[in-house]
């Protein structure tokens, strides 16, 4: 056993270049015989051990006494503990979740949060026959790839030293030992799926194969190997179809199947999102058809044309914003925050001896005003309901509204955007241009350059 675990350790754990372990203890068998194994071993890697418990209050007094034992099993080892306690139940009903995927979430968010502070990894006590039965799990479930892979060994903060053992090995290391642990009495329940696979159906396959355990372990770590190429495929494929302002449809249909599809949940993942495979092989029908949107929750959806499809999140209204900046400052050039996220610098030109002011003007989030031609104090404000611009060249002035659909503007895009002025009126108007009264000419001696380094988010 030790061996085995020496292996994980320096595979997994002194290459994550921490000296700090938190053992995630309920009390069980798994749990107290990894923390035995690693206090054996923490002064031959130098690791500093610890334990984590978590009180799920979901078996009354029972909980209490495994947070009991935990307390002083590791007051009796000189090890530090972290106990946190969680109304599971009633925050399963809360979140609409199941007890099962409730605990796990509440779990594994502790053990992220303390591991974090800490900067250390986390082993849990999972073995060879929680991967046997992840395996079927996600088989009865219906799964892809990855599923039949089971646990993974080490996955981010976390690590799973005792994957290679069964069970009854575990077991009887405990009472080789000596080690004394608690039984969870709601392990004997059928009313968790994954108990009744675990007391009705595993059975039965390790009667039919008795090395059941380690052939699926070994399936597991090859499909691993294999899930890991195709997904290594599919972010060079990912990469290679990215366009400005989405992924390219031509090339994505080009892609095997095996990789479109490991592109397209790869593209959801980037955003946050998470999709079962019925929902991405919708999604991916819609990019064959080359139209149409769908929504995938938290104001995200997905567009597809003919040519390209990509990911639209609905923008959030900017309040209103008025900023007054006087003209002196103005000239002397710097920068100001008009409001979270957004700013806007100045600077001057001469315009006469400009060479490069064509330039200048070509940027679309950039206006060039005639200095000469503005009052002592300028604003900078969101858009007002009788705004109007006589845009210059244009020979006549439209209100702002119109403007704004003419350019495509989203009505919260428009939020976002600046519009200068001053005591006269409308002098600019960030990503559609400078008034007629306000822009530089032939006579315009010095010319006051505004920038926007944000514009571009308004859609």
């Amino acid at each position: 056993m030790l061996d085995k675990v020496r292996a994980v350790t320096e595979k997994y754990i002194i290459p994550a270049q921490t000296n700090r372990l938190l053992i995630a203890l309920s009390g069980g068998a798994d749990s107290v015989c990894l923390l035995h194994v690693f206090l054996r071993l923490q002064g031959e890697y130098g690791l500093g051990v610890e334990a984590l418990h978590l009180n799920h209050c979901l078996r009354a007094d029972e909980s209490d006494r495994d947070e009991g034992f935990v307390r002083a099993l590791c007051g009796a080892v000189g090890i530090p503990l972290t106990v946190e306690r969680a109304q599971v139940a009633a925050l399963a009903e809360e979140a609409g979740e199941s007890l099962e995927e409730c605990a796990r979430r509440i779990r594994y968010g502790f053990f992220e949060r303390e591991a974090k502070s800490r900067g250390a990894l986390v082993a849990t006590g999972h073995n060879q026959d929680d991967n046997a039965e992840t395996v079927i799990l996600n088989l009865i479930r219906g799964t892809g790839l990855r599923g039949l892979c089971g646990i993974p060994r080490s996955r981010g903060i976390f690590v799973r030293p005792l994957l290679s053992l069964s069970r009854p090995e575990i077991e009887a290391y405990c009472h080789e030992n000596g080690l004394k642990y608690v039984t969870d009495s709601s392990n004997a329940s059928h009313d968790f799926t994954r108990n009744r696979i675990r007391h009705r159906i595993m059975p039965l396959l390790r009667a039919e194969n008795p090395r059941f355990l380690e052939r699926t372990a070994g399936m597991a770590e090859r499909l691993r190997d294999d899930a890991d190429f195709l997904d290594g495929l599919a972010e060079e494929a990912l990469q290679s179809i990215g366009r400005d302002k989405g992924f390219d449809r031509e090339a994505f249909l080009a892609l095997p199947p095996a990789i479109s599809l490991r592109v397209l949940m790869r593209i959801l993942k980037g955003a946050g999102l998470s999709a079962g495979r019925d929902t991405v092989l919708s999604l991916a029908g819609m990019i064959r058809a080359g139209e149409g949107a769908r929504s995938l929750g938290g104001d995200i959806s997905l567009k597809s044309g003919k040519k390209s499809f990509r990911l639209i999140k609905k923008e959030k209204p900017q309040p209103f914003f008025s900023v007054d900046i006087t003209v002196d400052e103005l000239l002397a050039g710097g920068c100001r925050e008009l409001y979270s996220g957004k700013i806007v610098s100045f600077s001057t030109r001469k315009h006469k001896v400009s060479k490069n002011m064509p330039e200048i003007l070509k940027k679309g989030f950039t206006c060039a005003i005639d200095c000469d031609r503005i009052s002592k104090i300028v604003t900078f404000r969101g858009r007002l309901p009788a705004d109007r611009l006589r845009l210059n060249g244009r020979g006549c002035s439209k209100t702002l509204k119109n403007i704004f659909q003419e350019a495509g503007i989203s009505p919260a895009g428009r939020t976002r955007l600046a519009v200068v002025a001053d005591e006269l009126g409308i002098i600019a108007v960030e990503g559609i241009g400078v008034c007629e009264r306000a822009a530089i000419s032939p006579e315009t001696g010095r010319a006051l350059i505004l920038y926007f380094p944000e514009g571009r988010n308004a859609q």
